[in-house]
C-alpha cells in the first residue's frame, strides 16, 4: 500500500491556528488542543487512500478532494507522492 507523505501548505496551518485560538478565546485551551489534535489526527490518515473522500466542490481543480471532520472541510491535493493540506473551514451549508 502506498504511502503518502502530509504537508500542510501556511494557509492550512493558519487556518489550525486560528482555529485553535478561537476555541481558546470561547471555550478552553484544553478543549483547542484536544480539537486540534482531533483535527491533525484525521489530517494524517491521508497517508493512506486519499481519494477516498469526495471530489472538492469548493476548489476546481484537478485532484482536489474534501474531508469532513467534526463539521470543518479539510481541501487538499493529491500529487504523484505527498498529500498538500489546501485549507481548513467550518462546512458550509449548501
Amino acid at each position: 500500500m502506498k504511502i503518502y507523505k502530509i504537508l500542510i501548505e501556511p494557509e492550512a496551518q493558519n487556518d489550525l491556528e486560528s482555529i485553535y485560538n478561537f476555541i481558546t478565546e470561547n471555550d478552553s485551551e484544553v478543549k483547542a488542543r484536544k480539537f486540534l489534535r482531533k483535527l491533525q489526527n484525521a489530517i494524517y490518515q491521508l497517508e493512506y487512500m486519499p481519494r477516498r473522500f469526495r471530489k472538492s466542490i469548493y476548489v476546481d481543480r484537478e485532484n482536489v478532494y474534501d474531508m469532513v471532520v467534526y463539521g470543518y472541510t479539510i481541501c487538499y491535493i493529491v500529487k504523484e507522492d505527498s498529500v498538500n493540506i489546501l485549507t481548513l473551514f467550518r462546512q458550509k451549508n449548501l
